[in-house]
C-alpha cells in the first residue's frame, strides 16, 4: 500500500467519524489526528554480502545511523469502563537516513542502504491514571521501502525493497483542553531478513541483511 492510499483511507475515516453521534465527552474517545516529530535509530545488520561469481571480497559492515523522524498519524481511540482505553491507529513516517557501503575491494565500488516510508497501523491498549493522563501499549504492523544507491559508480543498481515487519512500544497521552492533546513515544520497528542479488560491475553478489528501527516521539494532536 503506497502512502498516498494510506492516506486517503485516514481522510474517509476522519470524515465519517467527524459525522458520527458521539454521546461521550472523553478526553481519548473519538476520532484524532497527531502530527510528530522525534529521532529515529536505523540499523541494519549485514550478515552475509558475497560474490556468488568469481571470488572478491567485500567489505560488509553492520551500520546504524540516526537523523530526523517525522509522523502524520491518525486514530480513533474507545473507553471501556472508567479506567481502560483502546484505540486504532494509522500512520506515515517521513525522513530518511542513507548508512553504510558495501565495497568491493578490488573495484573499490560503493553502495549504500537506506531505510524510509515507514506506513503501518497498530492497536494501542491503554490505562487511564485521571482523566487527562492516559499510559499505553502498542503493538502493530509496520512496512517500509529499503533503497540501495551506488554511490561510486554509474549507472545506479536496481536493488530496492518493500520490507514487512512489526511494531511495538510504549507511549504517553496527556489532555491539555478538550480537544489538545500532548504525546510521548517509543516504538521499535523489527522488518526482519531480507536476501537480495545484485550485479556489480558484471559481479553477481548476493546481500542478505536484518533491518530494524527505533523511534522516539514527541508529538501534538487534535481530537474530534
Amino acid at each position: 500500500m503506497t502512502p498516498q492510499k494510506l492516506l486517503s483511507i485516514l481522510l474517509l475515516a476522519l470524515s465519517a467519524s467527524v459525522f458520527a453521534d458521539d454521546k461521550t465527552h472523553s478526553a481519548f474517545t473519538g476520532a484524532y489526528v497527531r502530527l510528530g516529530a522525534g529521532e529515529q535509530y536505523n540499523h541494519i545488520f549485514n550478515e552475509n554480502v558475497q560474490a556468488t561469481t568469481g571470488s572478491l571480497s567485500f567489505n560488509q559492515p553492520s551500520a546504524s545511523s540516526h537523523g530526523f523522524l517525522g509522523q502524520v498519524l491518525a486514530g480513533y481511540g474507545y473507553d471501556i469502563g472508567e479506567k481502560f482505553n483502546v484505540s486504532a491507529n494509522i500512520f506515515y513516517n517521513f525522513g530518511d537516513k542513507k548508512l553504510n557501503d558495501i565495497r568491493a575491494t578490488f573495484y573499490r565500488d560503493s553502495v549504500k542502504q537506506e531505510l524510509k516510508n515507514s506506513v503501518g497501523f497498530y492497536l494501542a491498549p491503554g490505562y487511564k491514571f485521571n482523566d487527562t493522563t492516559l499510559v499505553f501499549l502498542k503493538l502493530g504492523y509496520a512496512r517500509a521501502d529499503k533503497e540501495y544507491i551506488r554511490e561510486t559508480r554509474t549507472p545506479s543498481i536496481n536493488l530496492n525493497d518493500s520490507l514487512d515487519g512489526y511494531l511495538w512500544g510504549v507511549g504517553i497521552k496527556h489532555s491539555l483542553t478538550e480537544n489538545i492533546f500532548l504525546g510521548v513515544d517509543l516504538t521499535k520497528h523489527n522488518y526482519g531478513n531480507t536476501s537480495q542479488t545484485t550485479n556489480l560491475n558484471g559481479l553477481s553478489v548476493n546481500v542478505s541483511s536484518k533491518n530494524e528501527q527505533t523511534n522516539a516521539l514527541i508529538s501534538i494532536g487534535y481530537k474530534f
